[in-house]
């Protein structure tokens, strides 16, 4: 029990404002790790991350065990009240830096799944109103954004590779620190007399992992830890010294996120150069692939014209970098994805050729 009292005045606010002041913490924990969270690989970032799932989980134990005494009638709430305010606060921060570590993989998969989450927040302090509901729900966040962790964090310090094998390893580890602490919770919270619920949550939790298993086995989850630093489209690219030297065309003034214009203005017979520089915590290695594809008007389907794999290995803090050459491109709508072995989405960039005979040129060195 906490050792002092709120002032009446905050009491009675949080009793009329409680759902503003409840997404205002989550709101508040999510700015504040907004900008924190830097690589998979960073020791400051897997620290923070261990500590908010551990406080959230002890949080979720506390509320629980103390929910006989936060009756509706009770004058001064204090504990309920700090206690809702650090899990919300707690919540926000693990979700913004695993947002961060999934949206570097370069897809829209990672941040749509995470904003979907956001939303489920918000959906859960609208409408769940009871614990009961409010257990299952917090359990079903807690799980997602421990399992959403270990799929960073165990291929990176441990298992050093990524694929079908290693997700399910760490959906293992998952299950089975779920398992304990759900173990815990109800014996610190229930003495294990609440049997159905347990099973109930248990439920959810595997519920969870089939539904996240299913969007990884579909491609929708980026493949975490890789990330894109650099991707472009050049006219040639010819090593230099451990480096490379290359020709391409700048892109216009107000496309500020991409290395090359949106526009390949080419000369009959010439090729494309597909650069990309793909980062990779230190010790893991891993095949990627480059993989044309051309736009068929007809069809409106996007057609394979090439593949090109080569591996990479991580520890370069600006990418492990590798290029691809399409020999003779033709005009039409073009993209190069940057794939992992499984097909899973890492990067991609999209161009226009056009046949020319005068192409602005500029010369950089990568």
């Amino acid at each position: 029990m906490v050792a002092f009292r709120l002032p009446p005045v905050v009491i009675s606010f949080w009793r009329r404002y409680e759902r503003l002041m409840s997404m205002g913490a989550l709101a508040l924990g999510f700015l504040f790790d907004i900008y924190l969270a830097k690589s998979p690989a960073s020791v400051a970032d897997n620290i923070l991350l261990v500590f908010y799932l551990l406080l959230t989980g002890a949080i979720i134990i506390v509320f629980n065990a103390r929910s006989k005494t936060f009756a509706v009638g009770e004058q001064n709430p204090t504990e309920r009240l700090l206690l809702i305010l650090a899990l919300q606060f707690c919540f926000g921060g693990l979700a913004s830096n695993l947002l961060i570590l999934y949206g570097k993989s370069g897809t829209l998969g990672g941040s749509g799944f995470f904003v979907m989450l956001l939303a489920a927040f918000a959906l859960g302090n609208e409408f769940l109103k009871t614990k009961y509901a409010q257990l299952q729900f917090n359990i079903a966040i807690y799980y997602v954004l421990l399992l959403t962790y270990c799929t960073i964090a165990i291929p990176t310090f441990f298992l050093h590779a990524i694929g079908l094998q290693e997700f399910f390893i760490c959906g293992a580890v998952s299950l089975v620190y779920t398992a304990l602490y759900l173990w815990l919770l109800f014996f610190a919270a229930y003495r294990l007399r609440s049997r159905r619920q347990m099973v109930e949550v248990s439920a959810i939790v595997v519920i969870v992992f089939g539904l996240f298993s299913g969007l990884y086995l579909l491609n929708f989850i980026p493949p975490v830890p890789l990330s894109v630093k650099a991707i472009g489209i050049y006219h040639q690219i010819t090593p230099d010294d451990g480096n490379y030297t290359a020709i391409y065309e700048a892109p216009e003034w107000w496309a500020f996120w991409r290395d090359t214009s949106a526009t390949y203005n080419y000369t009959a017979g010439e090729s494309a150069f597909c650069f990309s520089a793909v980062y990779a915590p230190g010790k893991l290695s891993t095949p990627i692939t480059h993989r044309w594809e051309k736009y068929d008007e007809d069809t409106g389907a996007w057609d394979t014209i090439s593949d090109v794999t080569f591996p990479i290995n991580g520890g370069r803090a600006d990418g492990y970098r590798g290029y691809s050459e399409k020999v003779a491109i033709t005009p039409g709508r073009w993209r190069c994805d940057v794939e992992t072995a499984r097909g899973q989405l890492v990067g991609r960039i999209s161009f226009t050729t056009v046949a020319t005979s005068t192409p602005t040129l500029s010369l950089t060195h990568l």
